[in-house]
């Protein structure tokens, strides 16, 4: 009598199991805006720096490609950075991080940027990263070595997907 009822409570919590939708993963596509604040050391000689930044992320499963623009000098022309990465999700789905590597830039430098986790239900998305720069090309101070440490902060100000060339 119980193999009777077992099989329909059983069959009952599998079609139940089957129909039910996992929610969608997290997609980092979109413009940030926010903030770039760097220790800096040129030459040996020290010192800190602040500037606004944009950041367009494409993501594609679990591959983001992102493109930053910062204007270090006003009066001069921004300088574009493209990276490629990879993010991911907590088990619950609820905190999401990863990682930009430099591929492609207006000059040459290697730059690494960890994103520390955020919380996906945070409207508007935003997100923190510590960075790590390097580069004897910088414009103005070429042939100098430039290392710098930066801290990251961003808010997502649009979803639609942004277009540029990424690296391959």
């Amino acid at each position: 009598m119980t193999e009777n009822v077992a099989f329909p409570v059983i069959a009952a919590a599998l079609l139940l199991a089957g129909s039910a939708t996992a929610a969608e993963p997290f997609d980092w596509s979109g413009t940030y805006e926010g903030f770039v604040v760097c220790d800096d050391i040129t030459a040996g000689a020290g010192g800190t720096f602040g500037l606004p930044m944009t950041l367009a992320i494409a993501q594609t499963e679990d591959r983001v490609d992102a493109r930053n623009t910062v204007a270090v000098d006003p009066s001069e022309a921004a300088s574009d950075t493209v990276f490629r990465g990879k993010v991911m999700a907590s088990v619950a789905g609820d905190m999401v991080s990863g990682y930009l590597e430099a591929c492609e830039a207006t000059f040459p430098h290697k730059e690494m940027i960890r994103i520390f986790p955020a919380g996906t239900g945070r409207q508007p998305f935003g997100f923190a990263a510590d960075t790590v720069f390097v580069s004897e090309a910088v414009p103005g101070e070429e042939g100098k070595l430039v290392v710098e440490s930066c801290k990251w902060s961003l808010k997502r100000t649009s979803t639609e997907r942004p277009s540029f060339d990424p690296c391959p």
